[in-house]
């Protein structure tokens, strides 16, 4: 039960930055008995959609978050379809991160926000956790004698994602506190 557990924790917290790997890998889990198929997927479509949330907070902080890469394209959909961009921010490749930014920052109200990007959370994570259910029939037959190993190695593979993660907002936080004291002196 406790491995379960921490196996649900993982996918709700990595799935912001593993994307389709989480889903895949905790209904493969469940394929083979080591997880509920529905919880896998009631994890990773709350921690997808409260990913989208945070994200859609920093958007609503301002002139720091517009400065971001590929935000103007990103507000340009946003500003052109302010209905539809919620409802895309799972499956709008190369924009997952900078699309609910610009939600927030376009002033899309939190509600509507909320009620388009978990709908898009449920269908992004029922279509993921579902393939690799449907690929777990195949991964059996490849590794018949590693069944056992299973979830060590998904736990293993959350682990260095969570700890690469960890590593490269360290050095971006680092860097904007190097750069912080050269643009106070400038001013």
């Amino acid at each position: 039960m406790r491995a379960e557990f921490l196996l649900y924790a993982a996918l709700f917290l990595t799935v912001i930055w593993q994307e389709e790997a989480a889903p895949l890998a905790g209904a493969l889990a469940a394929h083979h008995g080591h997880a509920d198929l529905w919880l896998v997927w009631a994890s990773c479509a709350l921690g997808t959609w409260a990913g989208d949330l945070t994200l859609w907070a920093v958007g609503r902080g301002g002139k720091r978050a517009l400065a971001r890469p590929g935000i103007a394209r990103a507000l340009a959909l946003v500003r052109e379809h302010p209905r539809a961009a919620p409802l895309a921010v799972r499956f709008a490749y190369g924009m997952r991160f900078t699309l609910p930014i610009a939600c927030g920052a376009a002033g899309v109200r939190l509600p509507a926000f909320a009620l388009w990007a978990g709908i898009s959370a449920v269908a992004w994570a029922g279509l993921f956790t579902l393939a690799g259910w449907t690929a777990g029939e195949a991964a059996v037959r490849l590794f018949r004698e590693a069944e056992h190993y299973e979830l060590p190695a998904v736990i293993l593979v959350f682990a260095i994602g969570a700890t690469l993660f960890a590593a490269q907002w360290l050095r971006r936080r680092s860097r904007s506190h190097a750069k912080a004291p050269a643009r106070a002196a400038d001013g």
